[in-house]
């Protein structure tokens, strides 16, 4: 079974936090960085941090929808 990439088209994931946000985007509007990539796998959608067990168990402590996997390339 072939493993191809298939992200959300148009979106990109931040390298340090995973946050998911338009390829036409510059700096990461949840931790700063500029650094990002194109290969990332599966995605959450945050709306409460602080009553979501995953998010909590992910690290994530800002709403916002976030890469599962960022894939290396």
């Amino acid at each position: 079974m072939s493993r191809a990439k298939k992200t959300l088209s148009g979106y990109k994931a931040c390298k340090n936090c995973k946050l998911i946000i338009p390829e036409d985007a510059t700096q990461c509007p949840n931790c700063g960085s500029t650094e990002f990539t194109n290969n990332w796998r599966g995605m959450i959608a945050v709306i409460d941090p602080e009553k979501s067990c995953i998010a909590k168990r992910l690290g994530i402590t800002k709403p916002g929808v976030y890469a599962l996997e960022l894939v290396e390339e």
